[in-house]
């Protein structure tokens, strides 16, 4: 286990890890309705 924390290359994942996050979009919250802004149109 120790083998897998103790790595030269440990910042770099980290960076790529944080940048490839960053790419993501959030999830929804799931209390909020998405489709709440068509209810005035149905």
């Amino acid at each position: 286990m120790t083998e897998l924390f103790d790595r030269e290359d440990g910042d770099e994942i980290e960076a790529d890890i944080h940048t490839n996050l960053l790419l993501m979009t959030p999830e929804p919250c799931w209390g909020d309705d998405p489709f709440e802004f068509l209810r005035e149109y149905l």
